[in-house]
C-alpha cells in the first residue's frame, strides 16, 4: 500500500472511532427523542446532547448553562450558575484507545505506519473540533482546544505503541524518527535502561494487578446490593427509555467506579461531594446523586478494612519477586544490592505514577455546589500507592535467591544453574581436556554421541608386535585416517595400545597377560577342535545302527525274497523301472505315505520306542506319553525310490 492508500485508511479508521463512540451515545437519545417526546423537539437538540457527552468521555470540559426555571425546580444551590462538568465517562475513552491501538496494528502492516499514525491523529482531531463547535449552544459550551487535543492523544498513543509493538516483533526498520528516539535511548549506560526498563515492566504489572481486584470487588458490590439498586431504578421514574439511557450512561462511567475502587484499596479512597469520604477505615456521605449505581457504596467502615491494603503490597512484592531474575540477567556483571535496590525503587515511582494518573483522570466536578469535589486525591493516591509497592519490591529484590533463568530457546525447555560459579577448565593433554572439547562437559546445549560400527576385517597383530606394545591393523587407509572435524583425537596415555608415558614394569605386565591371554584362546580352540571330532564319530556309530535295524527288520518281514534289485543307477538319464507285485503281496504303499500335516510337524521315519511301564509305587517323577505312528503306513527304506532313499550324513 502506497502513501496515499495509508493515508486515506487513517481517515477511515478515524471516522469510524469517533462515530461509533458518538453512536454509543445518540442511538438511545434519539430513541427518546421519538418514543418519548413524539419528534416535538428538534433532533439538534440530540445531537448537541451526544457531541457534549462524548466530549466529557474523553475529558473535555463542558460548562452547562440551566435557565432560572429549571434551576429553581431542581431545588440545588448553584444550580443557576454555570456548571462546569468535568469527570470524564471514561467509557468513551476506553472505547476510543481500543479502536486507536486496532487502527495502530493495521498501519504496521504497510510500509507507511507512522504516516497512518498521524494523518489517523490529525483526523481525530479535526473531528473533536467538529463536534465541539456543532455542540456549542446556550446550553453547552464545550472547551474547543480540548475537543482538539484530548480525543486525539487517546486515539494516537495507542495507535503508536501498537504499530511500534508490531515493528518490534515483525523485525522490521525503524523510522527516522523512531531511529532517532533510539539512538537517544542506547546513550543511556545500560545499567540505567536495565533499572528503568525493569521499574516499568514490574510497575505496570503491580498496578494492572491492583486495577484487576478493583474491577472484582466492583462486581462483588453490585452484586452484593442488587436489591439497593433496583431500589433506586424504581424511584428514578425513568421507564423503560430513560433507563435504557440511564444503564448506558452508568456504563460510561464503569471505569471511573473501577479507578474509585484503586483508589479505595490503597487507602485513601475518594469522595463524592466536598467534606465526603469512602475509605477503607470509615465512610461518610452527604448528600448524592440518585444514580442506581451508588446503591452499592458502603454505608460505614469496616472492622478490618486494613486488609485490603495487602492488595498493592503483595502486588508489588509479587513483581520484584517474579521479575528479580530478568533484572539480575539484564545487569549481568554490574549486579549488586544497590542496583537491586534501585530497580524496587524505580517500580515503586512507575506504580505510583501509573495510579496517580488512573485517579486524576476518574476525579473532577460532576455538578453544581458540593459535587464539584467527586473522585480521589491524585497525589495522594499516587504517593501511597509508590510506597505500597516500591518497599515491598526492594525487599522482594534483596531477599530473593541467586539463581537465574537461562533458556537456551524462546520455546524450549529452561534450565537453572548457578551463574556465580566460574567454571574450572581441566589440564591440556588429559582425558577430561578431551571431553571437554568434544562438549560432554557443556550444559548450554545438548550433544548426542553417534557410535558408528565399521564392517572390515582388522588383521591380528604379530608376536613382535606383542612384544612392542603395539598393533598394525590391515584395515582400509579409509579405517586409518582420523576425522578431525567429528572426533576429538585423545592424548597419548589414553589411546588403545599406548604406552607412551607408561612405566616399564607395566608394559612386560601388559604384554605377558596378553600372551596367556593367546594361550587360553588357543586351549579352548583345540577342545572344540577334539569335540566336533567326537561328534562326527557318534554321527557315524548311529548311521551303522540305523542300517543295523533294518536288515534285522527285512528278515523278519521277509522282504528280501519279495524284493527285485533295488541297487541304486546313479545315472541321471536312466529311471529304473518298478518291481512286478508279487502275489498275495500286501498293496504298494504311495511313494510319499504321509499327509500335509505329518510333514509339516516333522514326522522321522524311526519309531520311537515306549518308554517302559512302571507302578504307581515305584514311579517316583510322572512319565511324559511317547507319541506313536500307525505302523500300517511304514514303507520300509528298501522299498523306497533310489531318489528317496536315505544317503547318510552329508
Amino acid at each position: 500500500m502506497n502513501r496515499l492508500g495509508t493515508a486515506l485508511l487513517a481517515a477511515v479508521e478515524a471516522l469510524v472511532t469517533v462515530g461509533v463512540g458518538v453512536g454509543i451515545a445518540l442511538v438511545p437519545l434519539t430513541l427518546l427523542w421519538g418514543f418519548e417526546y413524539g419528534l416535538q423537539v428538534d433532533w439538534d437538540v440530540f445531537w448537541k446532547a451526544a457531541g457534549s457527552v462524548w466530549l466529557v468521555g474523553h475529558g473535555v470540559d463542558v460548562t452547562f448553562l440551566l435557565g432560572s426555571a429549571v434551576a429553581k425546580a431542581s431545588g440545588v444551590s448553584g444550580a443557576a450558575a454555570p456548571i462546569p462538568v468535568t469527570l470524564a465517562a471514561l467509557g468513551f475513552a476506553v472505547v476510543t484507545v481500543w479502536l486507536g491501538a486496532r487502527a495502530g496494528r493495521r498501519f504496521a502492516e504497510t510500509e507507511h505506519r507512522v504516516t497512518g499514525v498521524l494523518v489517523g491523529t490529525a483526523a481525530v482531531a479535526l473531528l473533536g473540533l467538529g463536534l465541539a463547535l456543532s455542540s456549542t449552544s446556550a446550553a453547552t459550551q464545550p472547551s474547543v482546544w480540548q475537543a482538539v487535543v484530548f480525543p486525539a492523544l487517546w486515539f494516537g498513543i495507542p495507535a503508536l505503541v501498537a504499530a511500534e509493538v508490531c515493528r518490534r516483533r515483525r523485525g522490521l526498520g525503524p523510522d527516522p524518527v523512531t531511529a532517532r528516539v533510539l539512538d537517544q535511548l542506547d546513550r543511556v549506560p545500560a545499567v540505567w535502561r536495565s533499572i528503568a526498563g525493569f521499574g516499568l515492566r514490574a510497575g505496570t504489572a503491580a498496578t494492572a494487578c491492583v486495577v484487576a481486584a478493583a474491577g472484582i470487588l466492583v462486581g462483588f458490590l453490585l452484586l452484593g446490593s442488587f436489591a439497593e439498586v433496583i431500589t433506586l431504578y424504581e424511584r428514578s421514574h425513568a421507564g423503560f427509555l430513560g433507563g435504557i439511557a440511564l444503564t448506558v450512561g452508568q456504563l460510561a462511567f464503569l471505569p471511573d467506579f473501577v479507578a474509585w475502587a484503586t483508589a479505595w484499596l490503597v487507602g485513601p479512597g475518594f469522595a463524592i461531594g466536598t467534606g465526603s469520604s469512602v475509605s477503607p477505615i470509615g465512610t461518610a456521605l452527604g448528600p448524592i446523586p440518585g444514580l442506581p449505581v451508588f446503591g452499592a457504596l458502603p454505608a460505614s467502615g469496616h472492622t478490618f478494612g486494613l486488609l485490603w491494603v495487602l492488595v498493592p503490597v503483595l502486588a508489588g512484592f509479587a513483581a520484584g519477586g517474579f521479575m528479580r531474575p530478568r533484572l539480575v540477567r539484564a545487569l549481568g556483571s554490574a549486579d549488586s544490592a544497590l542496583h537491586r535496590a534501585l530497580g524496587g525503587v524505580a517500580t515503586g515511582i512507575v506504580a505510583g505514577l501509573l495510579t496517580g494518573a488512573v485517579a486524576w483522570v476518574s476525579s473532577g466536578s460532576f455538578g453544581p455546589g458540593r459535587l464539584a469535589d467527586v473522585g480521589p486525591h491524585a497525589l495522594v493516591v499516587g504517593a501511597f500507592a509508590a510506597l505500597e509497592v516500591g518497599v515491598p519490591a526492594v525487599v522482594a529484590l534483596a531477599v530473593g535467591q541467586d539463581l537465574v533463568r537461562l533458556p537456551e530457546r524462546s520455546w524450549s525447555r529452561e534450565r537453572w544453574h548457578e551463574s556465580d560459579e566460574p567454571v574450572e577448565v581441566p589440564s591440556e593433554g588429559s582425558l577430561l581436556d578431551a571431553l571437554e572439547r568434544a562438549g560432554a562437559g557443556r550444559t548450554t546445549g545438548t550433544h548426542r554421541f553417534v557410535v558408528e560400527e565399521a564392517h572390515h576385517p582388522v588383521g591380528r597383530t604379530t608376536a613382535s608386535e606383542s612384544d612392542t606394545g603395539t598393533e598394525t591393523p590391515t584395515t582400509a587407509p579409509a579405517l586409518a585416517a582420523a576425522d578431525t572435524d567429528r572426533h576429538v583425537e585423545l592424548p597419548d596415555w589414553a589411546r588403545t595400545g599406548g604406552v607412551a608415558d607408561v612405566p616399564a614394569d607395566t608394559t612386560e605386565r601388559a604384554g605377558g597377560m596378553r600372551d596367556r591371554l593367546r594361550g587360553a584362546a588357543d586351549g579352548v580352540r583345540d577342545r572344540a577342535g577334539g569335540l566336533k571330532q567326537r561328534a562326527g564319530g557318534l554321527r557315524s556309530r548311529a548311521s551303522d545302527l540305523r542300517e543295523r535295524a533294518g536288515g534285522l527288520r527285512d528278515r523278519v518281514t521277509g522282504a528280501d525274497a519279495e524284493r527285485a534289485d533295488t541297487t541304486p543307477d546313479d545315472r541321471p538319464d536312466r529311471h529304473r523301472p518298478a518291481a512286478p507285485q508279487a502275489a498275495g503281496a500286501r498293496d504298494e504303499q504311495p511313494a510319499f505315505p504321509w499327509s500335509t500335516e505329518e510333514f509339516v510337524a516333522g514326522r522321522d521315519d524311526v519309531d520311537e520306542q515306549p518308554a517302559a511301564p512302571t507302578t504307581p509305587a515305584t514311579s517316583t517323577t510322572p512319565t511324559t506319553p511317547t507319541k506313536r505312528w500307525d505302523q500300517t503306513d511304514q514303507v520300509p527304506e528298501d522299498e523306497l525310490p533310489w531318489w528317496r532313499r536315505p544317503q547318510g550324513d552329508r
